[in-house]
């Protein structure tokens, strides 16, 4: 049964399929925006398919499309990164019900939840990390 694409929180967009995620990862490749004509060059399906399936993903919000004569020009509007967290947090709330960095460290050591000591040392470790990222 084909489930239904549902939001990714907490961005509010929606999944790719597998060939919309290649056509995003060649926008992703160039963030101030890529020609539709250099995008069209990479891949083999026929023109409308290609159009398509970048209409689909500015509709789910991924892309900015602005006209440039013939074509457009995509930017994408999100990272790779941030589309991928965002993916990821969705589908461990939807398949496992964990919704907290604490649920996940706990089922990744096979528990439901964790010691109070547990709990401070990993919101230490979360500390330095968005240390570090913040430098």
């Amino acid at each position: 049964m084909k489930t239904p694409q549902k939001a990714l929180e907490p961005l509010g967009i929606k999944k790719l399929s597998k060939t919309e995620m290649q056509f995003m990862e060649m926008i992703w490749e160039h963030p101030d925006g890529i020609k539709s004509e250099d995008i069209y060059a990479r891949f083999d399906q026929a023109l409308g398919t290609k159009s398509t399936i970048l209409h689909r993903i500015a509709k789910k919000g991924l892309v900015t499309a602005a006209r440039s004569g013939k074509h457009h020009i995509y930017i994408p509007k999100i990272t790779k990164e941030e589309y991928q967290r965002a993916f990821f947090r969705e589908h461990l709330e939807r398949e496992f019900g964990i919704t907290s960095f604490e649920g996940l460290a706990a089922a990744f050591c096979g528990r439901t939840k964790l010691r109070q000591k547990e709990k401070e040392r990993i919101g230490q470790l979360l500390e330095e990390l968005n240390k570090d990222e913040a430098e």
